[in-house]
């Protein structure tokens, strides 16, 4: 796997987001001005001086923007199989590149066509009991069933439930790490882990070798309400840090559910009062589901119909179809977008040759327009 996206901007965004001292919000604010990581490493010394950056954060950016090092962050990353995607790419996620903090791009191991969703994020305490496991498992068989993907944090308890559960039955599930790519944590998940990067998708938004210190796990939670159209807390204490991931996609406008429990258990307490608070009781899917805004349950459906089957090689596409295609994915995109993608192309023929590929199963029509990847 080589990294995903311009290898240039890439190198620099690696060397760029190690500096210590500079934060993601001094980062992004040197991204909007000058556009592009490139511009900002290329120019790192008077870009900084005419920030006020102090002379030592200067002088830590220096050292790291030589091209020796910047090849070297190339070469690690091909060697251990590390893709990054970011914010400066089509492909991003809209709804994480939507959210209020979206993280200036995410380093990956998997399947990133996952990424595109639709997803639910799922999570919950990390001494779960055998209720809660129980719910867990069973609300990720009924959404696998329906195409939706599970997010969680590779966390104990309910979250590794949640992955094992979606693996198992063959499931499609992201794990998003409150560390480096690279970084196991827990330990013991090592082979949840290798599964979940050999058949679902891993990212994080540190780079390599970061450890896991407490105050990146918060900053985790967001970016897994933020690639879900909702999250649904199972078990939780009134404090856990599962509710900081039901706060974060209120905060981003995402629906929040919470699966009851027995009042006199600890672990209920927190999706109990979410309850109260105005989250959705979920008792099954049809909970979930009924919750989601018309949009998302079109693209739920679509997931549904569709065979795979161009992704099983059983369907052949002309030249035409086939470059129209690949500029259709599992984020729903609108007919006048493919267009623009495909320098103008002439709108008779882009809605012949769209309707041509819904014919063949390969794609399937949303309201207004739009379209998605079966």
């Amino acid at each position: 796997m080589t990294p995903v996206g311009n290898e240039e901007e890439i190198a620099w965004y690696c060397g760029l987001v190690g500096i210590p001292g500079l934060g993601r919000k001094r980062l992004r604010e040197l991204y909007e001005k000058h556009g592009s990581f490139t511009a900002v490493g290329k120019g790192w010394r008077q870009v900084a001086a005419e920030a006020g950056f102090p002379v030592k954060l200067i002088g830590a950016g220096v050292e790291r923007m030589s091209g020796v090092h910047s090849e070297k962050r190339l070469t690690f990353l091909r060697q251990n199989g590390i893709g990054v995607i970011g914010c400066w790419e089509e492909v991003f996620p809209p709804l994480l590149r939507n959210i209020s903090d979206p993280p200036l791009a995410l380093f990956y191991k998997g399947n990133i066509e996952l990424i595109a969703g639709p997803a639910i994020g799922i999570v919950g305490s990390r001494k779960p009991t055998p209720y809660g496991r129980a719910a867990c498992a069973q609300l990720v068989k009924e959404l696998c069933g329906k195409g939706l993907v599970i997010v969680s944090g590779l966390a104990h308890g309910i979250d590794a439930e949640a992955h094992r559960t979606a693996l198992r039955i063959k499931g499609a599930t992201i794990g998003v790490l409150g560390c480096g790519i690279d970084v196991v944590y827990p330990a013991a998940h090592r082979p949840l882990f290798r599964e979940v990067e050999s058949a679902g998708l891993l990212v994080s938004e540190y780079p390599p070798g970061v450890p896991p210190v407490p105050g990146l796990f918060p900053e985790r939670n967001r970016i897994i309400s933020g690639l879900s159209v909702g999250v649904v807390v199972v078990e939780a204490a009134e404090r856990s840090g599962s509710l900081v991931t039901a706060d974060c996609a209120l905060e981003q406008g995402r629906e929040v559910f919470a699966v009851p429990g027995p009042i006199f258990s600890e672990v209920s307490a927190g999706p109990n009062n979410l309850v109260k608070q105005g989250a959705k009781l979920v008792t099954g899917i049809e909970d979930v589901l009924d919750e989601l805004p018309p949009y998302w349950k079109a693209v739920i459906a679509s997931k549904k119909k569709g065979s795979g089957a161009f992704a099983d090689g059983k369907v052949a596409l002309d030249d035409e179809e086939q470059r129209l295609f690949q500029h259709i994915r599992h984020e729903p995109i609108h007919m006048d977008e493919v267009g623009r993608r495909l320098s103008g192309a002439d709108q008779a023929c882009l809605f012949r040759t769209l309707l041509k590929l819904e014919s063949k199963n390969v794609i399937a029509s949303l309201p207004g327009g739009y379209y998605v990847r079966r």
